[in-house]
């Protein structure tokens, strides 16, 4: 049986917090959840969690709820729930000493005085996981460390921000692969350049438009104003702007890139559900049964999030077709079958 890892990001639940300097640890597993196209997820050990495969290996993505001082609760459960061992563990924060826009992962160590590590440290009783700090840097003047990390990021630093969670997201995937020395080679150091101003951004993102203007079905000059747009936080039009992709990709006789740009699109845009079930039948006609069938269930998730529990068992019991012994299709049935008696 494959082995599992568990990629962990700290932070406080709530929109209150979502854009703060403390919910770096979320900012990363979110952008790692858009990567692997894991949906919408689920809640279990008082922790929002995505399974999926990566790199060869079972992973497990989460985002503790318990808060950032209690975050050692949820971890422990975590652990013990899935058998998983603190050496296949990282977990990802926000650090003070570390300068903003620079990474530093180590194996072991202590909790330098964060109250989230603190409480991980003393649930786990190990110190023996590896940690990736997202540099927040210091606050200006005399702020309060408190008030500086509870504070959101504004303006080119929310740029910044966004582009280092990228960076994060690359060094857990590093680590997942190849373990933690080769992830500290690659991306311990200093900061990294430089953002682009929101001044600078805005004049690539017009030139980037007029690019694509200029060639409407090349797909080069498209992926680049997608990536931009993801720079600026435009998600929903980079949605847009994947199906547009897509669309390129289709016309020139090249399903499968067509199909990978949908499914991006779906994972920034899970309300996208005509093209969830597109995606879900253009895997059921390429053979692909497996991904049918776990694009059927991401669909289901995200119908039952939204309350529609009809719409979401229609669509496993849709998935059920494909393969009616499917352990996880068969729990969520169960599951939608009794709140539906409840």
């Amino acid at each position: 049986m494959t082995e599992k890892y568990l990629i962990v990001g700290l932070g406080n639940p709530g929109a209150k917090y979502q854009q703060t300097r403390h919910n770096a640890g979320y900012w990363t597993i979110d952008e790692l959840v858009a990567r692997l196209s894991l949906g919408r997820g689920r809640g279990e050990q008082r922790a929002q969690t995505w399974q999926g495969m990566a790199r060869g290996k079972r992973l497990i993505l989460a985002k503790p709820q318990t808060f950032m001082n209690r975050s050692g609760e949820s971890l422990r459960a975590l652990l013990a729930y899935h058998d998983i061992p603190p050496e296949k563990l990282l977990v990802i924060y926000d650090d003070l000493d570390t300068p903003f826009g620079a990474l530093r992962l180590r194996q072991g160590g202590g909790h330098g005085g964060h109250n989230g590590m603190r409480s991980v440290l003393q649930h786990l009783g190990s110190r023996e996981f590896a940690r990736l700090r997202f540099g927040i840097g210091r606050p200006p003047g005399k702020m309060n460390p408190v008030d500086y990390v509870l504070r959101p990021w504004k303006g080119d630093d929310a740029i910044r921000a966004r582009e280092l969670a990228g960076r994060a997201a690359d060094a857990a995937l590093v680590w997942l692969a190849a373990g933690i020395e080769s992830a500290m080679t690659q991306f311990n150091g200093g900061a990294a350049r430089p953002a682009a101003t929101a001044v600078d951004l805005k004049a690539q993102l017009a030139l980037a438009q007029r690019a694509h203007e200029l060639a409407p079905a090349e797909p080069k000059p498209l992926a680049k104003l997608i990536a931009l747009l993801k720079k600026q936080g435009n998600m929903r039009e980079a949605a847009d702007k994947h199906l547009a992709l897509a669309h390129i990709y289709a016309e020139r006789g090249q399903p499968r890139l067509a199909l990978t740009e949908r499914v991006k699109a779906v994972s920034i845009r899970p309300s996208l559900v005509e093209i969830q079930q597109e995606i879900a039948d253009a895997y059921l006609a390429a053979g692909n049964k497996k991904k049918a069938v776990a694009r059927r269930l991401i669909l289901s998730d995200y119908y039952a999030a939204q309350g529609q529990r009809a719409h979401a068992l229609e669509t496993v019991e849709a998935a059920l077709t494909i393969n009616p012994q499917h352990p996880k299709a068969l729990l969520m049935r169960q599951a939608l079958l009794r709140e539906s008696t409840e």
